[in-house]
């Protein structure tokens, strides 16, 4: 038999936290939805597990919070009434939201229940407007219709509920703010009016504040905040009421998303049905027989059948056009055979003459085509016969380029053996300087010793003698210098004639090369030419080969047009 239903928390961490006073600086960090777990005891297994796992409570400082709420322990009866109202609550919202009921009203019936269910009496939740960043409240309990009116005309900032969300104020997914921090909440409106006189030390404090955010499970993200005040037991809450204040506001997340869904939807559902009323209204000027008309809708779920209705247009009017222009050209092409069959019948006597006159033009046509093949076949010839000339006069070519780069070589080195001579010339004109110098020096010498014997006397006479030679000497070696000198001139005007006739040479060896190579280069052009010329002319014979063999087909074909043209006169004739 079920006696009672408990709701307990998956993970372990929170039956260790149960063993021991929840100190604020403890406080862990959780996820964004609370796992749950329906476990059902009997009496006796509760008892047990009370005993084990509920101790009794200690006193502490302000900061601390006590895990049972009270005294002593529940009696387990009372527990048990009390999870299984929880239970009835959850389970009634569940029931709630899907009868299709407001925003407002259901969130109404959430507060009421949590209230019922964790005995804080009054009860506000705020949803962020959506497109701003403003808190509005939508849900009250336990609050009068004049204080009601004072929260909804203050819109307070997220920003300003998101600063007190620190981790030192955390306890499971929820934030309980005491009441020594209240500068942190001075700019919070409050409409409670509760004397402090009534505050216990260890309890709930005017001032204290309990936050439990609404995160969205489907958008997973912040949609509101519900703030519990003035608890009956005037106890700070035990993780136990906190939880199940948790399992309600994710109620009301669920509530929010399954409202904010069904808005959507139904959003969704009126575009869409203006969208297709537009497209029934498109599809039945169609169905008239407008074929101009083009689907053109704006809703995205339907921009693919547009596409393929008008596809399908398209389409079936290329089709209808194709069927007229069919249309017209048999009737045209009937016509047209009426026409030519009035007018072979009256005509087959001049077609049959036609026939012959163009018969004869072919005959005459493949003759020429005859003669033509064997002018080309001789052109072919002729033009190998300039092919090999033309090869002829390249080799040339080749060699007199080959010839003119060895004469302007050579003329080069005559060139450089033209310098050289003026260089050797201009050295011995240098040396001959210095011997006509040496000679004149000489002579002076032989002049002094001349002197210089005289003033000897007798004793020097014989050296008068020798220093007459050595003058004379001087003088026949200097004049022999001169006509050296004078030689080397005329040499040295005649190497300079010769060197510039010969760089004259070579300028003209170089032009010459430069008209031999461009005659060369010509050649090569006339030889490709010729080449081209040659498969041309080759082309030409094939051609001709070809057109003499089609002129013999047409005259085949001919003869056989005017055989069926005889035919078909004789069978209108016939049938005439």
């Amino acid at each position: 038999m079920v006696s009672s239903v408990e709701l307990v928390n998956l993970t372990s961490s929170i039956y260790y936290q149960r063993k021991q006073p929840l100190i604020m600086s403890e406080r862990r960090q959780q996820s964004w939805y609370v796992p749950l777990r329906v476990r059902f005891r009997s009496p006796a297994e509760q008892a047990q597990w009370e005993r084990e796992h509920i101790p009794q409570p200690t006193l502490g400082d302000s900061h601390s919070l006590s895990l049972t709420g009270a005294d002593v322990p529940l009696d387990v009866d009372i527990a048990a009434q009390r999870r299984t109202r929880q239970i009835k609550e959850l389970l009634r919202l569940s029931n709630i939201m899907r009868t299709g009921l407001g925003l407002s009203e259901v969130l109404q019936q959430i507060v009421a229940s949590t209230s019922a269910c964790t005995g804080f009496r009054i009860l506000v939740v705020h949803l962020i407007e959506e497109g701003s960043d403003l808190l509005s409240p939508y849900a009250f309990a336990g609050m009068s219709e004049e204080n009601i009116n004072v929260l909804r005309a203050v819109r307070r900032p997220v920003e300003q509920v998101l600063r007190l969300m620190r981790p030192e104020f955390r306890i499971s997914q929820s934030y309980f703010i005491s009441h020594e921090y209240v500068e942190d909440i001075s700019d919070i409106v409050s409409v409670i009016n509760k004397s402090v006189d009534d505050y216990q030390p260890g309890g709930w404090h005017p001032d204290d504040a309990l936050i439990v955010p609404l995160f969205s499970p489907r958008q997973k993200k912040l949609l509101g905040f519900l703030s519990l005040d003035d608890p009956e037991d005037s106890k700070i809450p035990t993780l136990e009421s906190i939880e199940v204040a948790e399992l309600f506001a994710n109620q009301a997340a669920i509530a929010i998303d399954n409202v904010r869904i069904f808005q959507e939807n139904e959003a969704e559902s009126q575009v869409l049905d203006k969208a297709i009323a537009a497209l029934l209204n498109d599809v039945e000027q169609i169905q008239r027989g407008d074929l101009r008309v083009r689907i053109h809708s704006s809703h995205e779920k339907l921009q693919p059948l547009g596409e393929a209705i008008n596809q399908m247009v398209e389409e079936f009017s290329g089709i209808l056009g194709n069927v007229q222009m069919v249309t017209h050209a048999v009737d045209k092409h009937a016509r047209d055979v009426q026409r030519s069959s009035d007018l072979l019948v009256r005509d087959a006597s001049q077609q049959d003459l036609q026939v012959q006159h163009i018969s004869h033009a072919i005959d005459e046509i493949a003759e020429t085509m005859t003669r033509l093949s064997s002018s080309a076949s001789e052109l072919s010839r002729v033009v190998l016969e300039a092919v090999d000339v033309t090869l002829d006069g390249q080799s040339a070519v080749d060699r007199a380029v080959e010839g003119m780069s060895q004469v302007r070589e050579a003329s080069a080195l005559s060139a450089r053996i033209m310098k050289r001579l003026g260089e050797s010339g201009q050295e011995i004109n240098e040396t001959i300087l210095a011997i006509t110098d040496l000679t004149t020096r000489m002579n002076l010498v032989a002049l002094n010793a001349a002197i210089e014997a005289t003033r000897a006397g007798e004793q020097g006479h014989g050296f008068v003698v020798i220093a007459q030679e050595i003058r004379t000497l001087a003088v026949n070696s200097a004049e022999a210098a001169k006509k050296v000198a004078s030689h080397i001139r005329a040499i040295q005007r005649e190497t300079t004639a010769i060197s510039h006739s010969v760089e004259q040479n070579t300028l003209e060896a170089v032009k010459q090369t430069e008209l031999v190579t461009q005659t060369g280069v010509a050649f090569d052009a006339i030889s490709v030419v010729t080449e081209q010329m040659a498969g041309l002319v080759q082309g030409i014979c094939a051609a001709t080969d070809n057109q003499e063999q089609g002129s013999q087909q047409v005259v085949g074909a001919v003869e056989q047009i005017a055989r069926m043209t005889s035919e078909i006169t004789l069978n209108e004739v016939r049938s005439s």
